[in-house]
């Protein structure tokens, strides 16, 4: 029983999509090789026919090119990632009739004027009126810089 778990541990071998892609040029390559070597061999006997040999093979490397130049964009931009900061989203409620005020985690579905929870207060209903993200000591701390700045202390 031990061997079998060894065995089932190893991962298998993949092909990634750099590989198929790599394969793939490696065969258009070869068949556009000898497609112009078709294409210089029957030049003599049928022009029309190496004509077409020769269009083809041309072809191939073209696709060659392009494929090498759109390879190449795709993993540049694959490394990439975009640098998003995460941030806490908040919803502000507030009760119509006692004027209570409460901050929760935004909740998915919720909207500006949304009656959504019972007020603890009173018996009225809790509206958003407020969707805004939850300010950070960097925030604050830019903020304060700013009012010393200004003046606006």
């Amino acid at each position: 029983m031990s061997g079998s778990g060894s065995a089932e541990s190893s991962a298998p071998i993949s092909l990634t999509a750099g590989w198929i892609s790599y394969a793939a040029i490696a065969v258009v390559g070869i068949l556009s090789l000898f497609s112009l070597y078709m294409g210089f061999q029957n030049w003599s006997d049928d022009q029309q026919v190496a004509m077409m040999y020769m269009f083809i093979g041309s072809l191939g490397f073209a696709s060659i090119g392009y494929m090498l130049f759109r390879s190449k964009a795709v993993s540049t931009q694959a490394k990439k990632e975009p640098d998003i900061p995460k941030v806490e989203v908040v919803s502000t409620l507030e009760c119509p009739k006692c004027n209570l005020k409460r901050v929760r985690d935004f909740k998915r579905g919720d909207y500006v004027f949304k009656s959504d929870e019972p007020c603890t207060r009173c018996d009225g209903m809790m509206v958003i009126n407020r969707i805004h993200r939850k300010k950070t000591e960097k925030d604050i701390a830019k903020q304060k810089k700013t009012d010393e700045e200004t003046g606006d202390v």
